[in-house]
């Protein structure tokens, strides 16, 4: 709770832990130190307390806690939230739900608040249709239709679209009732918005609005309010409330739209509202549609809400509220799931799709990446429990191993474009939507969803704001760009502002390998030819606005940067980041590989023709090992030739598996090969860097550039497209744009259908050394 200030002690008080201690040896505190054992729920083991000496200590008031060795000790890795309730010491501070003086615990202060607070505006007073009805035990939400392009016109107003949960909330005499938009009473998953609900000054009321989890950016993010709920910290969530449709005995339904939000901003101003409650209005523009929508888009939101101003509310979906998506997600039905290969428990991946106008099932993909541990087990257990034996898809999808499932869970899933056939490109889980009915997810909105998307992605490329003479500043992705002219490639002429618009450009092919994952960055702030460095944690001139992870080191938890969208890219842009290098894991799941790396690093004398057949040699093992890999071209005099595997076995166990490969490879073939990494040893040689797949090592990832001269870029490949005349660092940037465009078809492709877990192909390795050892014996 809290300590007032003034008072002893006075501040944000947390219980971090608890448990038992016990002292281990004699109590001697004359002796200035004292040895016990510690058995809480973060700290345990033996501890000795030290007094400390020297002049400036003199009165022994100081201490020194020092953590024993002890046998079999873990490092001790304790959160920074309360023991007792999860909460982090802003989110006490915000409560204020306990304060405590010399007397104890004072009593709340709720009831004085509220006799300070304005009355609520009368419904005797609200232009329009209000009509007095007896109070709704719930009111049916009014839902808005999916659109490619924003509602025009004065007649319009347009909010901000949230990603999160819609939930009416029914005021009834102090008493607060929160409901999903089918009914459903989730008042015990929101305490702290329902707890501020019961300080409106209004006997009684039913609001609609959205339950959202806001990223640093202030964007809402699903995935964070699945991890809220899952974890039941929900004291940072916020109710965005947009509408109020009854109000003291009133029926406001049939009230015009903007006299409704003017009615509600009235109600919410009474309530005298500070900056930490959880209840916010959401405001509006009137017309205009196109112009926020951009703007919307170019600041990484969800998109748009247009409503009719002078519409009243009906319950259902039509074209008085239309909403139009920036991003490229979309809620589809779960059909079926298949077999989780290697120690990955629940599932493998969820199949997708949607219902057509007949009411038959579209298959529309799957999904496999993008969950954690406890989505696995929990969405596992739900799936077993509605098992089917006939496949719910119209046409059953090409899968082998699958179960069946009745279509009845929506799932949110991010990707980066469809296929010309309508399947999902890179998709990634992002939560389960349980306020969504399965019989609403249609082929058709889905189709609308998708082509607002492609409208979203060409408004970013029109909202780019350029740098006019005398300006200092340009923006891209909605992220300020200060000396977009400074020039990081000199001998190249490319600058900042020519950087950002390359990976803006690029967006949908360089996300896919470069989000979610920990990164490694070199910077430059004054180009290539100035200073530059590789930071692995976030300093103090880093944006707050990218996403961070915390991962363990040898002796400390540190934090990571990573990127979830492009703003984030161009924030690291605005930095002066050049080369973009990742882990093989992902942030969700960071003790498993999904990529196994091998850097071909050949001697300067030789050929690129000889680090191509070096390439091809690594292939025709790892083909012999059940194993699929794919070329990339690093921009360098080598080659990455990557494996994409299922995220099983941990970095030891890959790290001593590339080591094998490479060293079986340099046995075969020594005069080409080697595994000593010092050049002295590499004459003529290629050294196959196995390095890259060790925990917490890095590799640069696919289509970023380079800090070399010429400002090449990495870029996947195909293995057709290794042959005499090829390059190792013959793409730019500008050459990059003409590959993307004219490709046929990704040299990629098949890399997510190719993962195998390292198990089978570990055996197997095994199996040809021992026969290889037994034939040298022989």
């Amino acid at each position: 709770g809290v300590i007032p200030k003034g008072e002893y002690g006075g501040g944000t008080v947390m219980l971090w832990d608890r448990g038992t201690w016990r002292s281990d040896e004699r109590v001697d505190l004359d002796s200035g130190k004292l040895d016990f054992v510690l058995d809480g729920d973060k700290l345990k083991g033996a501890w000795t307390l030290v007094r400390m000496g020297g002049r400036k200590n003199a009165d022994g008031k100081n201490w020194l806690l020092i953590k024993r060795h002890d046998q079999g000790e873990k490092i001790a890795q304790p959160s920074d939230l309360s023991v007792a309730t999860g909460r982090s010491m802003n989110e006490i501070a915000q409560a204020r739900d306990r304060t405590w003086t010399r007397e104890g615990e004072a009593p709340p202060k709720r009831a004085a608040r509220r006799t300070r607070r304005a009355k609520s505006p009368l419904p005797s007073r609200i232009a329009g249709s209000a009509k007095q009805t007896a109070f709704p035990a719930f009111v049916a939400p009014q839902l808005a239709t999916l659109v490619g392009e924003p509602a025009e016109g004065n007649k319009w107003i347009h909010e901000i679209k949230f990603d999160g949960y819609r939930i009416l909330a029914r005021i009834d005499g102090g008493k607060v009732r929160l409901f999903s938009r089918n009914g459903k009473d989730w008042t015990k998953r929101f305490p702290e918005i329902a707890a501020s609900m019961a300080e409106l000054p209004v006997k009684r009321a039913v609001l609609d609005g959205e339950v959202v989890a806001l990223a640093s950016n202030g964007a809402s993010s699903f995935r964070m309010l699945q991890e809220a709920l899952s974890s039941q910290h929900t004291a940072p969530l916020i109710y965005q409330a947009f509408d109020v449709l009854h109000l003291e005995g009133y029926d406001l339904t049939g009230v015009a739209q903007l006299e409704r939000k003017r009615v509600l901003k009235e109600l919410l101003d009474a309530a005298r509202f500070d900056a930490e409650t959880p209840v916010k209005y959401t405001d509006h523009i009137e017309g205009k549609g196109a112009e926020f929508f951009r703007q919307a888009c170019a600041t990484g939101l969800e998109g748009i809400v247009s409503k009719i101003a002078d519409a009243p509310y009906r319950a259902g979906r039509g074209r008085g509220w239309l909403k139009t998506k920036c991003t490229q997600h979309e809620e589809l039905v779960i059909g079926g799931y298949t077999e989780p290969g290697g120690s990955r428990t629940g599932f493998g991946a969820l199949l997708l799709g949607a219902f057509d106008e007949d009411g038959k099932l579209t298959y529309m993909g799957r999904v496999g990446t993008g969950f954690d541990a406890r989505q696995l087990r929990e969405i596992g257990a739900r799936l077993e429990k509605l098992s089917i034996r006939k496949s719910p898809f119209g046409t059953p999808p090409p899968a082998r191993g699958v179960h069946w499932v009745r279509p009845v869970l929506v799932a949110e899933v991010g990707f980066t474009e469809r296929t010309r056939e309508g399947m999902l490109r890179h998709p990634s889980f992002h939560g389960l939507r349980e306020d969504k009915d399965a019989n609403e997810i249609g082929v058709s909105a889905v189709a609308n969803a998708t082509a607002s998307a492609a409208r979203a992605r060409a408004t970013r490329q029109k909202t780019r704001i350029d740098r006019n003479p005398g300006d200092a500043a340009a923006i891209v992705a909605g992220v300020k760009l200060t000396h977009p002219d400074r020039v990081l490639w000199p001998e190249r002429g490319i600058t900042k502002l020519q950087l950002a618009r390359y990976y803006e450009a690029i967006e949908p092919w360089l996300l896919p390998a470069l989000a979610n994952r920990p990164l490694a960055l070199l910077r430059c702030p004054d180009g290539r030819a100035g200073d530059c460095f590789f930071q692995k944690h976030p300093g103090k001139t880093m944006s707050t606005a990218l996403p961070r992870v915390p991962i363990r080191e040898k002796d400390q938890v540190a934090s990571y940067m990573y990127v979830q969208k492009l703003s984030d890219v161009i924030h690291l842009v605005q930095m002066g980041v050049l080369e973009l290098h990742v882990w093989g894991s992902h942030v969700d799941d960071l003790e498993r590989p999904d990529l196994m790396v091998f850097d071909l690093d050949p001697d300067p004398e030789l050929d690129w023709a000889d680090v191509i057949r070096g390439a091809k040699a690594l292939r025709e093992q790892l083909d012999a090992l059940g194993l699929t890999s794919f070329p990339r071209v690093t921009g360098g005099k080598g080659m990455h030739v990557v494996v994409p595997l299922k995220p099983s076995a941990d970095w030891d166990t890959v790290k001593a598996f590339s080591l094998a490969v490479a060293e079986s490879l340099a046995r075969e073939h020594p005069d080409r090969f080697t595994t000593n990494m010092a050049k002295s040893k590499r004459e003529g040689r290629i050294f196959v860097d196995y390095l890259r797949n060790g925990r917490g090592a890095t590799a640069i990832a696919s289509y970023s550039t380079r800090a070399r001269e010429g400002a090449p870029v990495c870029v996947p490949v195909g293995w057709n497209e290794l042959r005499a005349g090829s390059s190792p660092n013959g793409y730019d940037m500008a050459g990059v744009q003409r590959r993307l465009k004219t490709l046929r078809a990704d040299p990629w492709r098949d890399f997510d259908a190719a993962r195998r877990p390292l198990a089978k192909a570990a055996r197997q390795s095994r199996g040809k050394t021992s026969d290889r050892a037994s034939r040298k014996r022989a």
